[in-house]
């Protein structure tokens, strides 16, 4: 059966081992979707069930996910990561299979925490899997197929869901048995992914050194780190607020349900004409993406329409689509492998981050302004807006000021900061990093030779 190519020379990746990956991915986002169709028979299904059960129910997973995307990134890099993907979805597995016999609140909203600390340990190894599987445009269309695949699949569990709640309850807890599939191809999927312990022990060999120790400032580039990061946070904040005040502006069910599935299907098209869209913008990509998206809310703010809002929500949601993954994609240059399961955890809790603090800040700058966004819905969207346009202003400020920092270089009156803003090449897609040997007491170049091999030869 014909493989996928991986970007590496000629060689391709089996189906099953991006069909693993893919799985991986998507277990990420799962924890949460089960809960969505009972939540309204929360009371009849354990009575005396309290609101704020309910709403630590529903935002717990996110919460537990935040702190856990951060270790999961710190132990990533310093042990075998198909060893830590396998314990992980193990455990993963097993809370799910407990779902099944949840016998009061207490017992669900533990089960509920336990999956967002799984899915948020699972989250910057996935996207680094994807790293270390492909490469140059091949990794590039891989990240917006993942992010579309995952938009399509969670569409689908949705629709799924709610039917097998009208059937019993538990049924819809089905999909927390996801994470055993990757049990499976664990054996076989190691050795396409590289593993940091192995560049550890390369790396003090080659120092005759018993250990390396590295400086995670000096392995990623961390203004880029930073300022992506900030990007992120901005557009998935004002994104998040689609979901959660489009039901308060639409009463009809069927209205918010129908304008809701517009932000899974743009972030879907997005994903899957990614390269296309990359190709079109060129070097645009935070300047276009972010006034899309303030384009976007100012329609969904001018009016009620319901077709002028959904392509307001379309416009907003596709672009928001194309930032993601190419921001992943980014990182994914701009770290060495040792620490890039660091530095997609730092960006991918931006994610969580967002959806967590939207609704609470929304609310409270409302409040400044002697408003309600229950009352008025229309209010949020406003303020996305404004935020939208003001992250625009400051993205348009900063390549203004790069550009004639780099005019200023061009003509030699000052030392170049090109270089510091550049990405650290790793793995086979350009030089190493630094021609210098390796010290054993700091910053090692990272020219071990597990960097140097495509995936198909490790």
């Amino acid at each position: 059966m014909k493989g996928i190519k991986s970007g590496y020379g000629t060689s391709t990746l089996p189906l099953w081992a991006v069909f693993n990956l893919y799985v991986i991915f998507i277990c990420t986002s799962i924890p949460g979707l089960a809960i969505s169709p009972i939540m309204g028979d929360l009371t009849r299904i354990f009575p005396g069930t309290t609101s704020f059960e309910s709403q630590l129910l529903e935002i717990g997973p996110n919460i537990a996910a935040i702190p856990f995307v951060f270790l999961g990134g710190w132990i990533g890099t310093k042990f075998n990561n198909n060893k830590l993907t396998t314990w992980t979805c193990l455990l993963y597995g097993i809370c799910g299979v407990l779902f099944f016999f949840v016998p009061n609140m207490v017992s669900l909203i533990i089960l509920s925490f336990l999956i967002g600390i799984f899915a948020g340990i699972l989250s910057p190894l996935s996207t680094a899997f994807i790293a270390d599987m492909f490469s140059g445009k091949q990794r590039t269309a891989q990240y917006g197929y993942t992010s579309a695949t995952l938009n399509l699949v969670l569409m689908g569990c949705v629709i799924a869901t709610g039917y097998l709640a009208k059937i019993s309850w538990r049924l819809p807890f089905l999909i927390y048995l996801l994470p055993i599939i990757p049990l499976f191809f664990a054996k076989g999927f190691k050795k396409y992914i590289t593993d940091p312990t192995q560049i550890r022990k390369s790396d003090a060999a080659a120092l005759n050194a018993k250990k390396v120790h590295y400086k995670f400032s000096k392995e990623v580039n961390m203004g880029m780190l930073v300022r992506y990061c900030i990007y992120y946070f901005v557009i998935t904040f004002v994104i998040a607020a689609i979901s959660l005040y489009i039901p308060f502006r639409y009463t009809n069910s069927g209205i918010a349900g129908d304008l809701t599935s517009i932000l899974f299907f743009g972030i879907m098209a997005s994903g899957y004409t990614l390269n296309w869209a990359l190709k079109v913008l060129k070097k645009g990509v935070a300047i276009w993406s972010i006034l899309a998206i303030a384009i976007g809310f100012v329609l969904i703010s001018i009016t009620s329409n319901v077709f002028i809002v959904g392509v307001g929500i379309l416009i907003a949601t596709y672009f928001y689509g194309v930032a993601q993954p190419y921001y992943y994609d980014r990182l994914s240059l701009a770290s060495s492998r040792i620490a890039l399961t660091l530095t997609l955890a730092w960006f991918a809790s931006m994610d969580s981050i967002g959806n967590v603090l939207a609704a609470p800040v929304i609310d409270g700058i409302a409040k400044l302004f002697h408003t309600s966004t229950s009352a008025h819905p229309d209010v949020a969207f406003k303020i996305c807006a404004i935020l939208s346009i003001a992250g625009l202003v400051v993205v348009i400020i900063r390549k203004i000021v790069v550009k004639a920092h780099n005019a200023i270089d061009d003509k030699g009156v000052t030392v170049t900061t090109a270089a510091s803003q550049a990405p650290i090449p790793v793995g086979v897609d350009s030089a190493p990093a630094a021609s210098a040997a390796p010290k054993a007491n700091g910053n090692p170049a990272h020219t071990s030779s597990s960097q140097n091999q495509t995936p198909s030869s490790k």
